[in-house]
């Protein structure tokens, strides 16, 4: 079974969001079907829900963070570095840090920094939010990259050149010839992706073949990303993180190609499971009738009189008391061995005072008998069960009444 993830592109304006939001259904690999829907059309969504904040509303900024800032200390450290280097106020900005930042503010050492207006972000997520929709992630559309990756967007009139390099994410001046101050544009490795509608375009420009990728692939691949902008006040509890990573997993694992032979082994050897507990069930099944085939069998090769065999062991105790009574043999269920069996169950010095036998039940009182469980274990040993009538009144007889 393939859980769905749902990916939700927010808008660069809070007031696009009445026009619909873009969204992909993916498997966490490929793209299944992406459209454009109200966020009441997405409310029924039962599987991961991922929002993208587009790539013009992040900032990406460098710090040098001093021993001793981690903990709850860490963001007050950040609101101080940052103070001087934001145009509004930190307070007003949601910052996230790098997921290893913790430790490295322990010794001290460089983060980077991830910023977005938080007014902004409460507005886009508010429709989300009021239509029942629960986000579990928020990813930024890019983040820094070690390898430098030049992404192509937009129309041939109105292109847009973002670099995502190791320091941050960049966005290229419009007129090419000002990209020679981009080192990461001159490395071999680089990178390029672009748009369905920016190939030809990014061809002639740079020279090289890039790399076709869709809106909604770059959207899939962004969800992929350790980044996680839902902390603060859109974090959730601890719970929700480890049902989320335990789903991001399962993902990963049943969509990722690397795994299929894996996939393919888990399920011969759970049908291999299946098809051994029930050759298992069914040799139980036939030695239980064997069993039961046996016990009739002896039931009527001994007493040629029964001709249908309902509860063989039942039975067969009621023809040995009929035997037993023809024979002039006393059974475990007349009077002398129940009262036998009594006796050696009442307490020292008590002597009944009154004593009834009927229908293969011995009914005594006057005595205080204490039930105890060495009695009771006694006297089932012996086939035989004792129950209280009233406060002085006790009955036994056998177990089972032939």
């Amino acid at each position: 079974m393939t859980l769905v993830m749902l990916i939700i592109a927010l808008p660069h304006t809070a007031s696009a969001t009445s026009a619909g939001y873009a969204h992909v259904h993916s498997d966490g690999q490929r793209v299944l079907r992406s459209a454009t829907g109200a966020a009441s059309t997405l409310s029924a969504h039962a599987g991961e829900v991922v929002a993208v904040v587009p790539h013009s509303r992040l900032s990406w900024l460098r710090v040098q963070l001093p021993p001793g800032s981690h903990g709850p200390r860490l963001h007050s450290v950040l609101h101080g570095l940052l103070e001087d280097r934001l145009l509004d106020d930190p307070q007003q900005l949601h910052l996230v840090v790098e997921a290893h930042t913790q430790s490295v503010a322990r010794t001290g050492g460089e983060t980077q920094v991830a910023v977005c207006d938080k007014q902004w972000l409460r507005d886009a997520l508010a429709p989300l939010q009021t239509s029942g929709l629960t986000v579990q992630r928020i990813v930024p559309e890019l983040s820094p990259t070690d390898t430098p990756v030049l992404h192509v967007m937009g129309e041939p009139s109105h292109p847009q050149h973002v670099l995502c390099h190791a320091q941050g994410v960049t966005l290229l001046p419009p007129n090419p010839a000002q990209w020679h101050a981009f080192a990461g544009l001159s490395q071999d490795e680089l990178e390029i992706q672009a748009e369905p509608a920016m190939v030809a375009q990014a061809q002639n420009t740079l020279q090289r073949q890039p790399m076709l990728q869709s809106a909604a692939q770059r959207w899939v691949k962004s969800s992929q990303t350790d980044w996680d902008l839902a902390q603060g006040e859109w974090a959730q509890g601890r719970g929700q993180r480890i049902q989320r990573q335990l789903l991001a997993a399962w993902q990963a694992f049943w969509a990722n190609p690397a795994y299929k032979l894996v996939r393919w082994g888990l399920l011969s050897l759970l049908a291999l499971q299946v098809l051994g507990l029930n050759a298992l069930a069914w040799r139980e099944r036939l030695v239980l009738n064997e069993q039961q085939a046996s016990l009739q069998h002896i039931l009527q090769a001994t007493f040629p009189s029964v001709t249908r065999v309902i509860d063989a062991p039942l039975q067969m105790q009621r023809e040995m008391s009929l035997l037993q009574q023809k024979q002039g043999m006393a059974s475990h269920t007349d009077f002398e061995p129940l009262l036998a069996a009594l006796a050696g169950v009442l307490p020292p010095g008590q002597t009944p005072s009154q004593i009834h036998f009927s229908e293969h039940a011995l009914r005594i009182q006057g005595v205080t008998l204490s039930n105890n469980a060495a009695e009771v274990a006694k006297l089932t040993a012996q086939g035989l069960r004792l129950r209280q009538e009233g406060n002085d009144t006790w009955v036994l007889q056998a177990e089972v009444a032939p």
